[in-house]
This record gives C-alpha cells, structure tokens and sequence, in this order.
C-alpha cells in the first residue's frame, strides 16, 4: 500500500517523503529539497567518495590559477561519473536479470535519470571552488574550503537524520558530530591507505 507521509524540517524547506510507509523499503525515502526530491543514501554515498577523491587529490603548492580550477572540477566530476555509470550498469544487468527481460528504452531512461542524482552533490564544490578560484584564493585554500563543506553536509545529514528520528535538539548535534567524524576517519584511512 503505497501513502505518502510527509515530516516538515527546516522552515519547510527541506521535506521527508516517505512513499513506503512500510520499513523494510527504507529505499523509497526521498528528501524534498527546494521543490526537488532526492534519495538521502545518494547523497551520502556521493559525498563520502567526492571526500575521498579531494583528500587524495594534490594540488601541489605552486598550483594556481584557472588550470588548478579545470582540475579541480576534473577530480570532481570524474569519480561521480564513475559511480552514477557503475550504479546504471549494474542496476541495467540486476534489473535484466531479475526481469528476465530485454530492458526497454524507457528502462533505460529511468536507470540513467534516476542514477543522476550521484553526480548532484557535485554542484555546490564545483560552484565554491569556482568563486574561490576567481576571488584570487589559491588551491590548497580552494581544496581545504570544498573539504570542510562536504565535511559540513555529513553533519548535516546526521542531525537531519535524529531530526525525521524526532530524537531531541542534543542528541540531534550529537549525530551530526558523530557522522561527521566517521566521514572524517573515512577520508583518513583512504589517505593512509594511498599515501
């Protein structure tokens, strides 16, 4: 039975659309975000790679200007291109499989469009490091400022969860510090393991 619940956060802004009422889909959860739905998992997943990626990535401390900017983007947009392509491959031949079926186009379609929503987390780096880069802000500086910014949507994430967890205002920063700090110590370990 598909019901639509719907949690206002944040001034309205930001909605919780649960089109599932039943728990073990928790996949069917979206997030309205600015009239836009998107899967939280998604988003999660997508900027714990994108951390990954920029921690590993250096710039070198004589990098400057515009070039340092493409490559910035580059080391962006490429392991999110990576990830939607791998979830639309492998959800085409799931999907195949457990259909035992030639997928049609519109098949196609949906697993492309829906598998996008990785590549979004990549807008708001790709337009800070643009205005930093502009502004005169060196690479390191430009790197460092994305960083904290996906360090700062892990934290958001975690109150966002003991929020819809309707968990009290404590324990919602105790969340988000917490998820803040695993995404940390995942970043960690991946320049431990790289470097």
């Amino acid at each position: 039975m598909e019901v639509s619940e719907e949690a206002t956060v944040a001034h309205g802004r930001l909605r919780c659309v649960n089109e599932n009422t039943d728990t073990e889909h928790p996949e069917k959860l979206k997030v309205r975000i600015l009239g836009l739905q998107f899967d939280p998992h998604r988003l999660i997943y997508s900027t714990v790679i994108l951390m990954t990626a920029l921690a590993i990535y250096d710039p070198g401390p004589e990098a400057s200007g515009q070039s340092v900017l493409v490559t910035i983007i580059g080391v962006t947009l490429a392991p999110l291109f990576a990830l939607t392509m791998a979830h639309v491959f492998s959800d085409a031949l799931d999907l195949q499989i457990k259909q035992r079926r030639r997928l049609s186009g519109r098949d196609r379609r949906h697993l492309l469009f829906s598998n996008l929503e990785y590549m979004y987390i990549a807008i708001p780096p790709t337009l800070l490091a643009v205005v930093l880069a502009f502004a005169g802000i060196g690479a390191i500086t430009v790197l460092d400022a994305v960083l904290w910014l996906m360090l700062a949507t892990l934290f958001f994430w975690g109150v966002y969860a003991a929020r819809v967890a309707r968990l009290s205002g404590w324990m919602q920063l105790r969340f988000g510090f917490s998820y803040g700090v695993m995404g940390l110590l995942i970043v960690l370990i991946e320049i431990a393991l790289t470097h």
